[in-house]
This record gives structure tokens, C-alpha cells and sequence, in this order.
């Protein structure tokens, strides 16, 4: 059965009758005439509730939806709300038909009526006003995978100044007039705005019926305080509005985004559908790329003033409906933890944590972040500047924004494809010495230790490069030919693409021969294909594209596509799309050599002198692959650190990749920097790991080969080294000192998909490779496809640092 996700609204959240408790003027001075007759709230009728019926197609974005008509007004929305010319007579609300003098009720004239009397009471009294305008809906909540807020609406106000009708329109004494409320609102606020005379003027020409906001965003507590002296002074008042709120502040707000105004209030005469304050739309993030599903629906109000400024009519017609809730895969608690454990471990840095499972993603963190409060309602240029402008780039996502050489994290790729092309077995062993000529240069090992003859599981625990080197040269028969079946294995599990997230992802460099072509004009060389084995040379991954890699040598059965939205509620929390568990790219004929690399991850991590034992939880087993290169311009003299792999070593269910940043000079190992982030964060889910972490449940895996026969004969080699003792290890063993060798200099496809393992039956069994645990009914094979929700566009957003838009103060 399906689990809807809570929404929390809390009291926060604005209530859809928002407008029913705007104030009225009030008589501000002797030149202004005061409203005689108040009439009593009008009571919603029976058809508020039909907001489809009247507000359907309302799109304010649509320009194409509106046409300038001779009286200035725009029309042309679908349902706009049609109104029943009045009489004069019984506009004015001179007498009842038989001289009592009695006000009538405006609710429309039916029946044969003179020309002159069904003429618009706007257009034979140039005073009075008929409009309808736009209540903009209160956006949809974006929440955790247990309901926990990242985005919510709030109730907030403007400062506002209302003329109302003067008996006295003499310009000067309008000016006054607004010139005297404006200064008791620096009293009140202690702030000052800048309005011209000609602006005051042209408001009380205009649109003196509606409110002139004077000030910017007023929150909630705020206006409480200021509330009693506001309602003293005539011509001023509170204007209720509603704002973006985004509680859990920096965490995920590279993936959250923030929203910005569509643009000013209008000004000149009143259109039909003004609005009555600025509407938003996102600008970035699951903000923008789920605007229409959180924008809601408009409602209408209507509002009538006859010439001597008297409301005779102010009726809600249709309510704003909320727009849509979306619960994302993330966990809040999780990502407050692991954003608290990279800035604990890491200056600079990102984290993501994927179930390989159900390819959803519960952790995206990267550091330093920043405030999407700052841009609500808008940002000031000085704060702005400083954003964009500072040296750690907060405003750059370096978790799927980043671009870096993935290291020796790559090595696991490597002996996949050493593997499958038969290259070597899982018992082959390789001689490595501390260094190999590569033509005319010297390719050295991390560890000027000769290694002697290890097998690839030792040499992924001990990150040799050597092994590395020798084994991706004889992948192929040319250069050419071992790079391309190094980088179709790579492709495989999803490096150089785009992960399909609905958020503006890089999609990492893995190239081929056109490419090579193009940019280095030549193709590719032994020089590369020995850089590209350890991750180095012209390679380029992001943290979210490792950490998906990581999920397919997880779960060993396939590359899992990945979810970052969980489920899309409507207004009434109705699910109306949900995330189901799908393979992005079966794996299932690399089973044996998955099993194989993660015997080495796991040797990393546990066994004798592997380089990520800084990485061990105290109760669960780890594994993982450590990095270490040499990053930025030369002259920065910057490294990397990595550490990536997945847990329980067993039973895999979570796959994860760290990235730390090093300072200019630091020197830094993915061992001994990244493995501990690893550590602290899994750690402080301890509990909510070991709750999920069922055996019962466990993810059908390969069986890893056996340990080689240590009395097996050895192949010949030129270099006959004795194998390293486990006397000569070094107590602190890392691959540190991969970032400070140079690169082999060098001279200046896509990847076939194995055919997915079926079942005579149309749903998978326990047992059956594509059997996933955990859900309460498998996927019918016939099925697998997702329903993507019409709401969910294609992530086409150009880079953060060039699509923030600064909004101008009000």
C-alpha cells in the first residue's frame, strides 16, 4: 500500500481566506471624504468552493492569455468573472423605486433595461470603480521524505498607504496628504522610502482604491509590534501578503532554490486580474523546476466603489487554491548531520548518500552553503555581490555541480574492465615495483615500497597505481583501443551523463576519440590511457556521479536510476505521482567482476594495510575507496581527497561518496581527510541505520572469488620484486602521495548494455536477481517504467553563479 507522506503545515501556513481580513481606509484627514457605510463581511456563497469552475485556466505567465482592449482593461482569461451592468439609479443608491432614499442592494439587474441604464457604472462615473483582481495562491510546500519542511509559505505584510476618494483632488493637496503619512511611517519603522510627488499623484489618479506599499517585507512578529501605532494613523495600514520561508536555511538549498518576484506591481490605470501584491515564481532548484505544481490557482475578489470613493461592493469570488506539496527522497535530519560532519572535517567539501535500492537519494550536502532566505523578498546587491564574489563559491553545489578528477576512486571501473575483457582473472597476480618507464618517463606508485607480485583485490586495497597502469594497457591492441573499452565500462555506470535529477547536474567528462580530436588534436595515447586508469589525465566526475557508480557495485544487479522527488501531493494531499524503484542500466553480466571489486573495497577498508581503515563504524561493516590528486590550476598546488564505497559490506544498502577540498600547499589523503567524514556521518545515524538494516531483507548478491592460491606459480616478468611484507606497511598507509607525481605526459561509443535477467514470472520472487527487498509488491516486469508527472521538466537550468537575478528593493 501506498505511504502518503505528511505534510506539515503548521500555523505558519497562510489560511486560503487571506483577504477577508484586509482592513478598510479609514478617513485620514478633513479633505478626505469618509466611507458612510460599511457593509457587513460578505459570506462566501455556495460556489467558492468550485475554484476549478471559475479560475481554471488562469495563467499569469501566459502573456498570450491577455489583449489590450479600448478602455485600457486586459481581458481574454478563459473563466475570468463576468459582472451584470447595474443601473445608475441603482448604483447611486438614491432611492428604492418609491422615494425612501433606501441604499440598494448591488447584486445585479435581470430583465429589458434602458441602453443608458445598462452602461458600466466605471464608464458613466469617472470616480467609481468595478474590478476584479487576483489573490495569487500561497505556494506548495517541498518537504523531506518524513514531512519535515524545506519550503513553506507564511503570512507577512507591507506597509501601505491607502488615499481613498478626496472631496479636495487638488494635486497639492493629494502630495500633502501622502507626504504626511509617509513620514509617521519613519516613525513607526524608523526606515525611510524614497516616492516621488508625481508618484503619489499618479497613484491617487490611478488606483487610489487600492493600497500604494510603501515599505518592503514586514514579518509576522515584527508587524505585531508596530500593529497598535499603524491603526492610529489614517491613510496607513498593515497589507497582508504571503512569503517564502525555507526553515532548515542552508541545508540542501542548492537542490531547495528560491523563488524571486515576476516583477513589480503594476501602475496606471487598474486591468482587469491586477494582482494584489507581487507574485513569485522559482528561480532555481526544485523551485523552478516545479513551478507550475507549487504555484496553486488564483482567486478572484471583487471589489465596487461608487464616485465618492464608498465601497458598495466587496465579495471573495473564488478562494486561491494552494498549489501542491513536493516531498522529496531527502532526509532533513540526515542532511543537517552530514553538512555538520563536512564542516567539521572539510573547509570546502560535498557529501551524498544514495539507497542503492531505490536509487533515491537522502543526502546531497555540500559546504559552505547558503541562506535562499537572503533572496526573499529580494536581495540587496551588496549581499548579493557577496555571495557571488566570495573565494569558497557558497552559491556553487559541489556535490553535483563539481568537477574533479575522481581519483582512485576510479580504480574500481579499472579492474572491471581488466576483468571483463580478460585481461586477468581474480586470481591473476601482477608484479608491481615502485615505478615503470612509460616511454620516456617514470609512472610511480603512491608508495615507494616495491609491492612485488598482488592480485587485484590487494591492489585496490593497497590502491597501487602500478597495477593500475599495466593492467589498462593491455585492455586493447592500440592505445586507442584500451582507452575506449576503459571508458565504455566507465559509461556503463553512468560516468560522463547526466543522472536524469531534476536539478542543473554536471554531467562529468568522459571522452572519446572526436573529442580527443577536437580538443587535444590527436587521439588517444598510452599516456592517457595509463592517467585515466587512476582516475587522473582528462577525466571529470562529480561527487553525485561517483556515489551513483558506488550504487550499482552495491546492489551488484544494476545501476539504479535515481530519485531526488519521492511523491507530488495536490492541495488536498492526494498523491498524485510517486517514485517507483527502476534500473537505469542493467549490470547483471558484470555480476562476477562486481563481486570481485567489492571484495577489494572491502579489503580497503578491513583488511591488512588497506589505505581506508580511518573509515570503520563501530557497528556495521563498511567499504570504500580511497583518492588523493592534484586539482586546480598548478599553481595553487591544490589537492583532493575522496572517499566512496557503500555498507553493509554483505548486504548492501547504502552507497555514499565524500569529497574534501584542500587548501593551497595542504597536503591531504582520501584515507586520512575523507575516510573520517565517512565515519562521523555514518555514526551519528547509527540508530536509524541499524532499524534499517534488516538481514531478512538482504539484497541477493554475487559470490566473491576465492583468495588466490599463495602457492600458485607466479607469471614472468622482467621485474621480479618480492612481494612487500607485512613488516615493511607503514603504520599510516595512504594514497596521499598520488597528488604530488606528475601526469604521463603524452604527445600533443557508447557502452553496450547487457540484456536484463528475466523470470518466468511477472513478478520478481526472492532469490530472483531483480527481486528488491523492502517493498511490500515487486514491480511487474512489464512495468517498469516510472510515470513521470506532467509537471516535472526536463532539467535544462543554465549554472547557479549565472541564473541568480538580483530583485530591486520595493
Amino acid at each position: 500500500m501506498l505511504r502518503m507522506i505528511p505534510t506539515r503545515l503548521g500555523v505558519a501556513i497562510l489560511s486560503a481566506g487571506l483577504l477577508l481580513f484586509m482592513p478598510a481606509a479609514g478617513a485620514p484627514s478633513s479633505s478626505v471624504k469618509p466611507q458612510q457605510n460599511k457593509p457587513a463581511p460578505v459570506k462566501p456563497s455556495a460556489h467558492d468552493d468550485d475554484e476549478d469552475e471559475i479560475v481554471s485556466s488562469v495563467r499569469l505567465d501566459d502573456d498570450g492569455n491577455r489583449q489590450d482592449t479600448a478602455s485600457g482593461e486586459k481581458e481574454g482569461l478563459d473563466d475570468s468573472p463576468s459582472f451584470v451592468p447595474i443601473p445608475d439609479q441603482e448604483q447611486r443608491g438614491d432611492n428604492d423605486g418609491a422615494g425612501n432614499g433606501k441604499k440598494i442592494s448591488i447584486s445585479g439587474v435581470k430583465g429589458d433595461q434602458s441602453q443608458a441604464a445598462t452602461e458600466s457604472y466605471a464608464k458613466t462615473r469617472t470616480s467609481a470603480r468595478t474590478m476584479a483582481l487576483l489573490i495569487p495562491a500561497p505556494r506548495g510546500q517541498i518537504l523531506d521524505r518524513n514531512g519535515e519542511a524545506f519550503a513553506q509559505t507564511k503570512v507577512a505584510y507591507q506597509l501601505a498607504l491607502r488615499f481613498g476618494q478626496f472631496e479636495n483632488e487638488d494635486r497639492e493637496n493629494i502630495v500633502r496628504f501622502g507626504r504626511s503619512c509617509l513620514e509617521k511611517a519613519h516613525q513607526i519603522t524608523g526606515k525611510t522610502w524614497e516616492f516621488t510627488d508625481e508618484k503619489l499623484w499618479q497613484h491617487y489618479k490611478d488606483r487610489r482604491w487600492l493600497p500604494l506599499p510603501v515599505t518592503n517585507v514586514i514579518r509576522d512578529d515584527e508587524a505585531e509590534k508596530i500593529r497598535t501605532q499603524v491603526d492610529k494613523v489614517r491613510g496607513l495600514e498593515l497589507l497582508p501578503i504571503y512569503i517564502r520561508y525555507y526553515p532548515a536555511k542552508e541545508m540542501a538549498a542548492h537542490i531547495i532554490g528560491y523563488v524571486g518576484s515576476k516583477g513589480k506591481l503594476p501602475s496606471g490605470p487598474i486591468n482587469h486580474m491586477d494582482p494584489l501584491w507581487e507574485q513569485t515564481e522559482g528561480r532555481i532548484g526544485l523551485e523552478k523546476e516545479y513551478d507550475h505544481t507549487l504555484n496553486g490557482k488564483p482567486g478572484v475578489w471583487r471589489l465596487m466603489f461608487d464616485e465618492d470613493g464608498n465601497k458598495i461592493l466587496d465579495e471573495l469570488q473564488s478562494r486561491p487554491k494552494p498549489g501542491g506539496s513536493l516531498v522529496t527522497t531527502l532526509n532533513l535530519s540526515w542532511q543537517k548531520k552530514a553538512e555538520k560532519a563536512l564542516g567539521k572535517g572539510a573547509r570546502r567539501g560535498a557529501m551524498v548518500v544514495i539507497d542503492c535500492k531505490s536509487g533515491e537519494v537522502l543526502v546531497m550536502a555540500s559546504t559552505p552553503s547558503y541562506d535562499p532566505n537572503l533572496f526573499i523578498p529580494n536581495i540587496s546587491q551588496k549581499d548579493f555581490e557577496a555571495l557571488s564574489t566570495h573565494p569558497s563559491k557558497p552559491l556553487l553545489s559541489r556535490a553535483f555541480q563539481g568537477k574533479y578528477p575522481p581519483a582512485s576512486t576510479f580504480k574500481v571501473i579499472t579492474v572491471m574492465a581488466a576483468l571483463k575483457y580478460g585481461v586477468i582473472d581474480a586470481n591473476t597476480t601482477v608484479n608491481c615495483p615502485a615505478s615503470i618507464q612509460i616511454g620516456k618517463h617514470t609512472f610511480r606508485n603512491w608508495s615507494k615500497i616495491p609491492e612485488g607480485y598482488i592480485n587485484c583485490v590487494r591492489a585496490l586495497a593497497r590502491s597501487n597505481n602500478i597495477f593500475m597502469a599495466l593492467t589498462a594497457m593491455r585492455l586493447g591492441n592500440t592505445s586507442v583501443s584500451s582507452a575506449n573499452r576503459l571508458l565504455d565500462t566507465a559509461r556503463l555506470f553512468g560516468y560522463g551523463s547526466k543522472t536524469g535529477l531534476p536539478i542543473p547536474d554536471y554531467k562529468g567528462l568522459v571522452p572519446d576519440s572526436e573529442y580527443m580530436i577536437q580538443r587535444h588534436h590527436r587521439n588517444f595515447m598510452s599516456g592517457d590511457v595509463v592517467n585515466m586508469s587512476i582516475g587522473q589525465g582528462v577525466l571529470l566526475a562529480s561527487p553525485l556521479q561517483v556515489a551513483h557508480a558506488m550504487a550499482g557495485i552495491a546492489n551488484g544487479y544494476g545501476l539504479p536510476k535515481l530519485h531526488l522527488v519521492k511523491q507530488i501531493q495536490d492541495s488536498n494531499a492526494n498523491v498524485i505521482y510517486v517514485a517507483n524503484p527502476e534500473i537505469q542500466t542493467p549490470l547483471t553480466e558484470y555480476a562476477s567482476e562486481i563481486a570481485v571489486v567489492r571484495k577489494g573495497m572491502d579489503a580497503v577498508v578491513n583488511g591488512e594495510g588497506g589505505t581506508g581503515r580511518h573509515a570503520r563504524l563501530s557497528y556495521t561493516s563498511i567499504a570504500g575507496k580511497s583518492g588523493t590528486a592534484q586539482w586546480g590550476p598548478e599553481k595553487d598546488d591544490s589537492r583532493l581527497a575522496w572517499f566512496a564505497g557503500f555498507l553493509p559490506v554483505d548486504n548492501p544498502r547504502y552507497a555514499y561518496a565524500v569529497l574534501y577540498e584542500g587548501l593551497p600547499g595542504e597536503r591531504i589523503g582520501g584515507g586520512a581527510k575523507a575516510a573520517p567524514i565517512v565515519k562521523e556521518f555514518f555514526e551519528s545515524v547509527k540508530e536509524d541505520v541499524k532499524a534499517e538494516l534488516n538481514p531478512e531483507t538482504a539484497i541477493p548478491v554475487a559470490v566473491p572469488a576465492d583468495e588466490p592460491d599463495p602457492g600458485a606459480a607466479k607469471p614472468a616478468s622482467g621485474m621480479d620484486v618480492p612481494p612487500i611484507s607485512a613488516a615493511q606497511l607503514s603504520e599510516e598507509v595512504d594514497d596521499s602521495s598520488d597528488s604530488n607525481k606528475k601526469m604521463v605526459p603524452v604527445n600533443p561509443g557508447s557502452a553496450s548494455v547487457p540484456a536484463e535477467n528475466t523470470s518466468p514470472s511477472m513478478y520478481p520472487q526472492p532469490g530472483d536477481p531483480d527481486y528488491i527487498p523492502g517493498l511490500p509488491r515487486q514491480i511487474p516486469r512489464n512495468l517498469r517504467k516510472s510515470p513521470v508527472p506532467a509537471e516535472a521538466p526536463k532539467p535544462v537550468m543554465p549554472p547557479v553563479e549565472d541564473d541568480i537575478p538580483v530583485a530591486e528593493p520595493l
